[in-house]
């Protein structure tokens, strides 16, 4: 486990805060308890992030602002995300893209078919087929800005069971960007909580010497598992996905550690109370349903009976 000194001048005070602050060297957020005394987070070394970013400016200006749109309750694609899902991910292995391209391609797939089913459009499996691929595509282009290998097209068409040619594939690109309003700049439920493990949700305090390296990784690691569990459920299609990633941490902290620093966790992100417990709520009562081997994989993509979703 590697400790950061949190040099005194690599410490920026964050954004709309008298006592929060974040460390430049590897990116903790830190809570000030007394002059020049501060309330130290602890990570894993992997999770050491340098950064100049204000944790709260990028909440604010990017992860708040990603477009988010709930699906209707009665909504058909509740029923075809689970096979949206295996094709994207199939297409994803069929040109090795990375993990940051999928939940991307994932982020886009759901705000694109959630708009198209809202109003009840009608897809053709082809069509959705090609929404799916660009998806992915468009996700590659934005992460490879300076992309000077364009996707092979013949990858897919050879394998698929449609009679598609490349200028399918080029004018379904236009409907994506349309559908998307061009806003490409969206951050996937995995982006966020990366960044939010990136500056720390466990403080020094909570972990004494013996157990800190082992604490903190089972801690990271049950963030993660939890992140794996939903991400395929229908808790995605409801809430934005900056709230799921800090629903993630709250039932982390609550499994490893007591509530006494909850408040200053929470206080950092100020999240309405109401999306928050409803949230909270249905996270919390999927993850113990998994955890007790009460759900199948189709159960994933079904809205349980006593679900507070209105």
């Amino acid at each position: 486990m590697q400790k950061c000194q949190h040099i005194t001048n690599k410490l920026s005070k964050i954004t709309l805060s008298d006592k929060y602050y974040f460390c430049q060297n590897c990116g903790s957020i830190l809570c000030q308890t007394k002059p020049n005394k501060y309330l130290k987070t602890v990570k894993p070394i992997e999770n050491e992030s340098r950064t100049e970013i204000d944790p709260i400016d990028l909440y604010n200006n990017a992860f708040k602002q990603t477009p988010f749109i709930k699906i209707k309750k009665d909504s058909i694609y509740l029923g075809k995300r689970a096979r949206d899902i295996k094709l994207l991910e199939k297409f994803n292995n069929l040109y090795q893209y990375n993990e940051d391209i999928f939940f991307l391609a994932l982020t886009y797939m759901d705000f694109i078919f959630k708009i198209l089913y809202n109003q009840n459009k009608k897809i053709t499996k082809k069509e959705e087929d090609l929404y799916i691929l660009n998806c992915l595509f468009i996700a590659e282009k934005f992460y490879d800005k300076d992309m000077k290998n364009p996707p092979n097209f013949q990858l897919y068409i050879k394998q698929s069971i449609y009679d598609v040619e490349s200028y399918d594939i080029k004018e379904n690109e236009v409907l994506c960007l349309k559908t998307l309003q061009y806003k490409l700049d969206q951050h996937s439920l995995y982006d966020i909580l990366k960044a939010y493990l990136y500056n720390g949700f466990i403080f020094e305090k909570e972990v004494d010497e013996n157990s800190t390296i082992s604490k903190i990784k089972i801690a990271y690691n049950y963030a993660d598992k939890i992140f794996k569990d939903i991400e395929n459920s229908y808790i995605v299609l409801f809430f934005p996905p900056d709230l799921i990633a800090f629903v993630i941490i709250q039932l982390t902290r609550r499994k490893f550690f007591d509530s006494k620093y909850d408040k200053k966790i929470k206080h950092i992100y100020n999240f309405k109370q109401d999306d928050y417990k409803i949230c909270l709520f249905e996270i919390n009562n999927f993850v113990e349903n998994v955890d007790k081997g009460l759900k199948t994989s189709d159960d994933y993509y079904k809205i349980p009976t006593n679900s507070k979703l209105e």
